[in-house]
Formats: C-alpha cells, sequence, structure tokens
C-alpha cells in the first residue's frame, strides 16, 4: 500500500499540471488516464491470465465503475480549479466514511481504536483547511463553499462509496484484474461522456504541451493502483482506506516541488497530523 500511496501522489500532480492550464476538458483527461492505465495492465495480465471469476463479481465491478465515473469527474474538475496540494488532502473525508460503508457493505466492524486514529485524519483536514484560509486572507466558510473544493468533496464521498466495492472485486478475481477492469470502464465511460459534450479525445489533450506529463501518467498510476489493490484483501476497507489517504501527503510535498504551490509548510503539518492519525489506526485498529 505505501509504495503504491507515493505513485499515487505523483500521478496527482500530473493530472494538476495537464489541467491547471484550463485547455485541457476533465472528461478528455480522464478517457486518457484510466484508459492507458488499464492497456498497460493487460501486458502484465498476458502472462498470468484471466482469473476465476466468482460469484458477485460482475454486480460489484458494474457498481464501481458506476460510482467512479462520476467520482473521477468530480475530482479532475477539482483538480482544474484549485491546487493540487489542496486538493488531494480532501481524500481525508473518505476513511470517516468508509467506516459506515465498510459496515454497511461488508460488515466489517473497526475497533475504538481504528476509529480514534481516523478522527485524527479528519483533524488534520481541518487545519489544512484553517491554514489554507488564513494564507489567502478569507474565512474557512468561503473557502469551503469554493466549486473546486465542493468537486473535490463530492468525489471523495463517492471514492468512500465505492471502496468497500472495490474489495469486493477484488476478492472475486485478483486485484490485477479489478484494476483493468475497473479502470478500463471508467475509462470508457468518460470517452462516451466527452464525445457527447463534444470534447472527444483529440481534440484537447494539448500533446505538444504536456507530453512529457502524458507519457509518465500511464505508468505512474498503473503501478500506484496495482499496488494499492494488492493490499485490500490484508486489511479491513476502513483502515486499508486510511493508510490509502497517505498518498495525499506525497501529492503536497511533490506538487510544493514539481509545481511551485504555496503555503507548502501548513499544508505538510496539517498532513503530519494526518499522517499520526493512519499511524493510530494502524497500531490500534
Amino acid at each position: 500500500m505505501v509504495p503504491g500511496t507515493l505513485f499515487l501522489g505523483l500521478n496527482d500532480v500530473l493530472v494538476r499540471k495537464v489541467l491547471r492550464g484550463g485547455r485541457v476538458a476533465e472528461q478528455t483527461l480522464a478517457a486518457f488516464d484510466y484508459l492507458s492505465v488499464s492497456i498497460v495492465l493487460l501486458i502484465p495480465l498476458a502472462f498470468t491470465g484471466i482469473p476465476e471469476l466468482k460469484s458477485g463479481f460482475w454486480t460489484a465491478i458494474i457498481a464501481t465503475i458506476a460510482l467512479n465515473i462520476f467520482a473521477v469527474w468530480a475530482w479532475f474538475s477539482a483538480f482544474k480549479r484549485e491546487e493540487a496540494s489542496l486538493i488531494s488532502p480532501l481524500r481525508l473525508i473518505s476513511p470517516p466514511l468508509v467506516v459506515l460503508t465498510g459496515y454497511l457493505i461488508l460488515r466489517e466492524a473497526p475497533t475504538a481504536g481504528g476509529i480514534l486514529g481516523i478522527l485524527v485524519t479528519v483533524f488534520g483536514l481541518w487545519l489544512l483547511f484553517s491554514s489554507e484560509a488564513s494564507f489567502s486572507g478569507i474565512r474557512l466558510r468561503e473557502m469551503v463553499r469554493r466549486p473546486g473544493v465542493i468537486f473535490g468533496i463530492c468525489g471523495a464521498i463517492s471514492f468512500a462509496v465505492s471502496f468497500p466495492i472495490d474489495k469486493q472485486a477484488v476478492a472475486a478475481s485478483s486485484p490485477l484484474f479489478t484494476v483493468i477492469m475497473s479502470f478500463g470502464g471508467v475509462g470508457l465511460g468518460s470517452l462516451i461522456s466527452a464525445a457527447i459534450r463534444n470534447r472527444g479525445v483529440l481534440s484537447g489533450l494539448s500533446v505538444r504541451e504536456n507530453w512529457q506529463a502524458l507519457a509518465l501518467m500511464p505508468f505512474v498510476h498503473a503501478a500506484g493502483s496495482f499496488l494499492t489493490f494488492a493490499a485490500l484483501p490484508y486489511a479491513l476497507a476502513a483502515y486499508a482506506s486510511s493508510v490509502k489517504r497517505l498518498w495525499s501527503f506525497w501529492a503536497v510535498l511533490l506538487s510544493g516541488k514539481f509545481l511551485a504551490e504555496k503555503n507548502i509548510g501548513r499544508k505538510l503539518l496539517a498532513t503530519a497530523v494526518m499522517l499520526a492519525g493512519i499511524a493510530v489506526t494502524l497500531l490500534l485498529g
């Protein structure tokens, strides 16, 4: 899970780098990103073969694709409007919700220690918002109401609902096959949506300006997604979700270095509190 989060954090930086100019459509980039990851992972699948598909796989994969088409659109819309170092930590909203969805869908009951760790991560998110509002010279309420933040919150909620369903799909097949099917479905759905809105893939990726980020994105995202999905069978959904949020720390750190985003020191302090919550979850959960 941990090395996978590093790759996913880097992918957040690449997504923000491509979208921040405002010229690339969110669904166009989502279609390219997710379809290319699915294609890259077909290479190792050729060696491992298609796994035995157990009962419930197709129901789970269809549900997670539907949820993630919306979540990815909302998430990319957020990255287009706000800095990666602000949007990426919004994933910390997901673990508290995964406690609920993990119980409702998988009947996984976290311990008091696990819940405490999740609450600490939420406190870290509050610190992030407070420091950013202070740095921007606006009220906390005003910042939370910004469109990019609202899009990010909606995406995080949808990811929280889909996370336990992802685990069901992995248990009924394999991590590799689940990533390929899920990402392929999300990419195809995003492609269809982009075509309906007259924003086909060929019309707006701005390849000349973004070729380096676009060339790296499929491999970075594929590595991160496979490693994090492979970790799902070894932990409760709520705990795995908390550890996966480590990717927000890497995104904040890397966005300061590669995107020259501001207020990185305070954002890193807030994410350090989130990491403390993850540590509590691992030690006491």
